[in-house]
């Protein structure tokens, strides 16, 4: 299928490690033809019990790290992305160089913050704070701490533009799941017509019976068949 060797590198969505609650590991473990790169954008405090996240510059140097790793120890390897959620827009802003193709899962079309702000507001636990440290409630166990320079960047980002120049530097593919209950549907005629969008049942975290219908769609895309 591929004579050179083929890596996958996953980009994880925001506020969760490294599986994304067990979505890119699913995926991973459903190709096993390709070495998988799955790793953390945040760390952990196991005392603490929480979860530092950090800025998108911040994330999309983590990823450039991991890229440049990953061709150095794989001279000639061909590599591929799969991103889901806001790792979607980490992926674009990187600005990935010597991408075969890039798999976008659940990607936001537009990052304005009231939507999220008003999610999290009335749960227990949430403090906003855009000047200091926002917290918002556990996911596994762990409060998720958000720096003021992760809205700073959030609030100039134009995802749209972000995406179409990705789509000038490798075959792009965004997978929207219908019944996704933390994107909003947007208006998609800015997008640009190199993006090929497929339209799939199944909510933010493709879990339940859409997990297995997406994973099939993923390994014909990253296995070419």
């Amino acid at each position: 299928m591929f004579h050179n060797k083929h890596i996958v590198i996953y980009s994880h969505g925001f506020g969760v490690q490294k599986d994304d609650r067990g979505l890119l590991s699913d995926i991973a473990a459903h190709l096993p033809e390709v070495e998988s790169i799955l790793f953390d954008y945040y760390e952990v405090n196991e005392a603490a019990k929480t979860l530092m996240t950090c800025a998108f510059s911040d994330a999309a140097a983590k990823l450039n790290e991991k890229i440049a790793q990953a061709k150095q120890a794989n001279p000639g390897a061909i590599i591929d992305i799969i991103a889901h959620s806001q790792g979607t827009v980490v992926a674009a802003l990187a600005k990935p160089a010597g991408i075969r193709q890039t798999l976008f899962l659940c990607a936001p079309f537009n990052m304005g913050i009231e939507r999220t702000l008003a999610r999290y507001s009335g749960q227990p636990g949430t403090v906003i704070d855009m000047e200091g440290i926002t917290i918002f409630p556990p996911v596994d166990g762990l409060a998720r701490l958000v720096p003021a320079k992760y809205w700073q960047e959030r609030k100039v980002l134009d995802v749209m533009a972000a995406y179409n120049d990705l789509a000038e530097r490798t075959e792009l593919t965004a997978i929207i799941a219908d019944q996704d209950e933390l994107i909003a549907k947007e208006d998609l005629t800015t997008l640009s017509p190199k993006i090929k969008l497929i339209n799939l049942d199944g909510d933010h975290g493709f879990y339940g019976s859409a997990r297995q219908p997406m994973i099939e769609v993923v390994r014909k895309l990253i296995l070419n068949i």
